[in-house]
């Protein structure tokens, strides 16, 4: 072999082994999949006295909805999975805890938080039960004070999660103009009104309805998959090299006293199976409270 020979099959190999590990965007993922913590809640009830697995097929997830949905567990077999019922719990990683439980594929983190919402009861009764030593955690078993409940994006929004997403992502790891979407897996959201608040780099806002479980079939606790459309422009703007991905997103129930997130994530294929599809239908903000949150988010995404 030539020594030019040499050459190009050491360049060829080069081409080959960087098309081999090349990451295109898929995922930026804030929190994980792992059954809200609960992982396949063995032993552990529906609020309608089924196991809390439905479809015993690994973790607690959505299923088959609506033939088949697993629950948050009832953990005091009270008959309901409700706030101030001995249903609060704290099931998060310490990476969860810190806000730093990021995953996925074809990206940079640039500074995407909120995983500290994910894997906890989203309780209005967390903090006393937190005094009580009344909070239950799935790793151990046991009952304790569980960790600090996180701090909510909205002074006014008590139990409300807000998650920032903030990252790179290479110019040849994706398309300009591919559709993004919002992907959620959630439990127990039963009380109206309830939207989704995003807010832009710049500042804008525009949010998308929540479709909530039905109690009337006996489904308290349903954990339920949801997903909101997105475009590129709206998570991306151009940077050198690429692209820089960044949206605040707020889940906006004020009336909701208790739920819980198991993960979301900003990834360009929708949830399944079976996803609760969040209408596409996009408007502003007009009332002072979403104000008030767009304000807050842009502050931290800004």
């Amino acid at each position: 072999m030539t020594s030019a020979t040499k050459i190009i099959a050491s360049a060829t190999l080069i081409v080959s082994m960087n098309s081999a590990f090349a990451a295109p965007f898929t995922e930026i993922r804030i929190g994980d999949i792992d059954g809200f913590g609960y992982g396949a809640a063995a032993g552990l009830v529906a609020a309608n006295g089924g196991s809390a697995n439905v479809g015993a097929g690994g973790v607690l997830g959505a299923e088959a909805l609506p033939t088949i949905g697993d629950y948050l567990p009832d953990l005091n077999n009270s008959g309901g999975t409700l706030t101030g019922s001995r249903d609060d719990f704290d099931n998060r990683s310490a990476a969860e805890v810190s806000g730093t439980s990021i995953t996925g594929s074809g990206f940079t983190d640039t500074g995407t938080s909120g995983s500290q919402f994910t894997d906890i009861s989203l309780s209005t009764s967390y903090d006393n039960s937190s005094a009580a030593g009344d909070v239950f955690d799935a790793n151990t078993g046991t009952r304790g004070t569980g960790g600090a409940f996180p701090m909510p994006p909205s002074g006014t929004l008590t139990n409300q999660p807000g998650f920032v997403f903030d990252f790179f992502v290479a110019s040849a790891d994706i398309t300009s103009g591919t559709q993004v979407f919002f992907n959620m897996l959630f439990g127990d959201y039963d009380v109206t009104p309830a939207s989704l608040g995003f807010t832009r780099s710049d500042g804008t806002t525009f949010s998308a309805n929540v479709t909530p479980q039905n109690n009337a079939a006996g489904q308290d606790g349903l954990i339920q998959s949801a997903f909101a459309t997105l475009n590129f422009a709206d998570v991306f703007s151009a940077t050198a090299g690429g692209w820089n991905g960044e949206i605040g997103v707020d889940f906006l129930a004020i009336n909701e006293p208790y739920t819980a997130f198991d993960f979301v994530e900003l990834s360009v294929t929708p949830i399944t199976p079976n996803p609760v599809p969040v209408p596409a239908a996009i408007w502003l903000f007009g009332t002072a409270l979403i104000g008030f949150v767009g304000m807050s988010r842009r502050r931290k995404v800004g």
